[in-house]
């Protein structure tokens, strides 16, 4: 299976060896002291396997554990990526499209809806938006993420005109639909 890789990713390991090794580096972030055994545990082998795999005295494990193996390192990789991808969409505009209720209250009118009618709304979060909304995601927050886009829609994108506006709060309802693009 050929991977499409990214400039910040690298290829897994082919090799049992290769493959060996980039798990136990992995588990030793966790702690050198039974860093091995960890590595066995997790595609169901014994930590002497582990070591002839490390060593080179074993270059070809059964199909099963192969696929194990690779199944292993290709789900460690991951999240590194997720974390670079998730760092840099921090500090650039991130495109919110959501479909949610949205009603409103102002107070200089006194006008309001009775309910909340479905809207698509698509607007760009600036950094100091999307920052916080991202850590929110990242924490799964998620009454904390809505706060952060009702604060965005009330402020910049109903009160943006100013005038009559400058009193609207919103009230944002159920969500059904939220979508991120990163704009570099």
């Amino acid at each position: 299976m050929q991977d499409k890789l990214t400039p910040e990713q690298r290829a897994i390991p082919k090799t049992a060896k290769g493959q060996a090794a980039a798990l136990l580096r992995e588990e030793k972030k966790r702690g050198e002291a039974g860093a091995v055994r960890r590595v066995a545990a997790r595609p169901g082998i014994t930590p002497d396997s582990v070591y002839r795999y490390l060593s080179g005295k074993r270059k070809n494990p059964p199909r099963q554990i192969a696929q194990k193996l690779e199944a292993e390192v290709r789900a460690s990789s991951k999240p590194r990526l997720q974390k670079k991808v998730i760092k840099d969409a921090k500090a650039v505009p991130v495109k919110l499209r959501t479909r949610a209720e949205i009603g409103y209250t102002n107070s200089s009118s006194g006008r309001s809806t009775p309910d909340g009618r479905m809207r698509t709304i698509a607007q760009t979060l600036p950094p100091h938006y999307a920052t916080p909304l991202w850590q929110a995601l990242e924490d799964g927050d998620e009454q904390e993420a809505q706060r952060i886009i009702r604060e965005y829609l009330q402020n910049e994108y109903i009160r943006e005109a100013g005038g009559q506006n400058a009193h609207t709060e919103i009230q944002l309802g159920h969500i059904d639909l939220m979508e991120f693009e990163i704009n570099p």
